[in-house]
This record gives structure tokens, sequence and C-alpha cells, in this order.
């Protein structure tokens, strides 16, 4: 039984943040759009709204309608219906030489960097450049403020094979910053690192985004990639938005399986010795497992405490942990209480109603727990 009750103990502070995202210009403006490949449906009447200066995840399982999504956003890929709007100008229809002007304002990081082997660090940052007409004098200053930025001053000279997963990823994304764009979009861009070089690559990102107030889109397969710099976040299902919202709310709140499954190798799970405890229905002496999750203030609250002094409940803390997304504490707990009834049951959620965001009961355990 999962049960989902009202933040009261953070009063309007996530419709607060949600509506000063919604506030901002949007940069990026998706209404009603789908693609079809013959007979697959690959987006399926998708609305987004993408403000300026955040930094927006697109997440879901393979085949989900991610890469398909972003494309549409530089005009890669065509919309069958619906409209795709870029910092005010609708480009959806628009024809090859009509993209051109728009996609100088759109960079692009990909997994797999997609670097000239034959061009060092600084001639693989300096094409869009180059491409641009833009001079040579210009070029140099240019070239070394963006290595500076992300770190590879010294590896100008370098050449792609010389460099590390990490440093070639940080050159792909220098060259994206080249042509100074309003929109930064990052395909997969650290699903071929490691998670320490995705960490720092991430970090690279944020830094990025507050420094010159860089609007990002990424999109991964990976919720602890949102987790870590992602505003808001969008879950895609079969070519559909299930989901959205900022990105602390999302995971305290998950509103859909899908989204929950996505979130199940970050949210804590019971140890394996004591999932094979667990019974779907009570017995005689027996304690019910209860999962609550929590988000802002009430994650820092004596819950517990006043569930056991208001109910005289004994609450026994099993599992669990405290995360801090978006600078806000996000805690999910596991708590064995001794199972006394329905009517009980109802008891103990009234009394949490207001105080967690979410209640599950797991099932039931021996007392000798």
């Amino acid at each position: 039984m999962y049960i989902t009750v009202s933040d009261a103990a953070d009063p309007g502070s996530g419709a607060q943040q949600a509506d000063d995202v919604r506030a901002r210009e949007a940069i990026v403006r998706i209404r009603d759009v789908r693609r079809r490949y013959g007979q697959v449906v690959a987006l399926d009447g998708i609305s987004v709204e993408v403000g300026r200066g955040e930094i927006f995840g697109i997440i879901g399982r393979s085949g989900a309608g991610k890469s398909t999504l972003i494309r549409t956003i530089n005009g890669l890929e065509t919309v069958d219906e619906g409209s795709v709007e870029v910092a005010g100008r609708r480009i959806s229809g628009l024809s090859e030489s009509e993209l051109v002007p728009v996609r100088r304002r759109i960079g692009m990081v990909f997994q797999h960097f997609n670097l000239l082997s034959a061009k060092t660090v600084f001639d693989n940052v300096a094409l869009p450049l180059k491409l641009a007409g833009v001079g040579r004098a210009e070029i140099e200053p240019k070239v070394r403020q963006l290595l500076d930025l992300v770190g590879l001053s010294d590896k100008a000279r370098a050449y792609p094979a010389m460099l590390s997963g990490g440093q070639k990823q940080r050159v792909g994304i220098a060259r994206a910053l080249a042509a100074d764009p309003e929109l930064l979009l990052s395909d997969e861009a650290t699903s071929a690192l490691d998670p320490e070089t995705t960490l720092s690559i991430l970090h690279l990102l944020r830094d990025i985004n507050r420094r010159l107030g860089l609007t990002i889109v990424l999109i991964t397969h990976e919720m602890a990639v949102i987790r870590e710099i992602c505003d808001r976040v969008a879950v895609l299902d079969r070519g559909r938005v299930v989901e959205h919202g900022p990105v602390w709310e999302v995971f305290a709140r998950p509103a859909t399986e899908v989204t929950r499954r996505l979130l199940g190798t970050l949210r804590p799970e019971l140890p394996a010795f004591l999932a094979e405890r667990v019974r779907p229905q009570p017995g005689p002496g027996t304690d019910a497992l209860i999962r609550l999750e929590f988000t802002g203030k009430a994650a820092l609250e004596p819950v517990l405490a006043d569930l056991a002094r208001e109910l005289d409940v004994r609450a026994t803390l099993v599992h669990g942990s405290i995360d801090y997304i978006a600078e806000r504490p996000v805690a999910t707990l596991v708590i064995s209480v001794p199972y006394e009834g329905e009517d009980w049951l109802r008891r103990v959620n009234a009394h949490l109603a207001g105080r967690v965001a979410g209640m599950e009961v797991l099932g039931y355990v021996p007392r000798a727990l």
C-alpha cells in the first residue's frame, strides 16, 4: 500500500520553486510534438518548456524517445505534428539553410566526443570559429579562454589520442561553447566515462551554467546524473512525458512506477536478509515495515519521536538514508512498528499526514526482528 500525503511541514516551498522556474523566460518550447518512424511511435504528444539559465534533464530507459526529442531542438529531427521553438523562433518546418543561424546558437556535446583525431586540441576547439569565418586574431584568445575554462590550458598542442576520456569530453565541451551559444545540448555526455570522471564533468557543466548563465538540456538514463546537477527533470516512457517537475520533488515523491524503477539504484532498498522475511499479510506477533519519505524541513524533524510520544507507538529504525538534492534534504526511512490492526494503521497515517511526503507498508515481519 502506497499513500501520498501532503508536505505541509514545508509550506509552499515546492510550489514556489516550480513557480519561479515557470516564471523564467522559456528558451525552449516544445508543444504537442509527435514523431513516427513507420509504425514506430518515437514521440507521442510531448510538451515541455525549458527556462533560460536552468539545467533541464530528460531521462528514460532505452527507446523512451530521449535522443529523438533532443534532436528536434536543433532541427536534426523533423516533427510530424506540433511545434518546437528555440529562443522565440519556431524551428519546426525550417529549411536547412534557415536552420544554420539557429544552430549557431545551440552547442552540442556528444557521448563519444566526435573529435577530429588528426587535429590538435586547439584546432578542434577552433573549428566552429573557422567555419564561421572568424579571423585568426580573434580565434587565438577565444580558444585559450575556453581551454582555461575547462581546465585544459596545458593541452592545446596535444592530440585526442593523448587524452583521457574525461579530457576528451572537456575538449568537446569547449568546442560546443566556441560560438557563444545560448543553449547547450548534452546527449549522454557522461555515459562512456567512469563514475569519478563523470562527477568531474557534471561539476564542470554546473560551473559553466552558473558562470555563463548558459541553459543546458541533457539526456541520460542515469538518475544519479539528474540528481547531481539538474534543476528540473522530465521522465519519458514510450514517447510520452509521464512525470516532470523540480528534481528534488520527483526524487522525494515519484508519481509513476517508471520513475520509481529509474530511482531503484538510488533509493535505499531492504537488505536481502530482511527482505526474505517480509510477508504480505500480518499475523500474531508481527511488526509492520513502513517506508516513510520526507522532503524539506520535515526530513530534519523528530517525526519518530513525536509518533512514539503522541500515539505511544514504538518505532524502530530499520534502514534508510538522507540525501541533499538542490540543497534540499530528502530522506527515506524504513521503520518497524507493532501491528495492531487496520484502524491502528489509519491512525498512524493520519498522524503522519502533513509530516511526510509518502508512506508505504512494505509488509510484515516477525516481532523478534
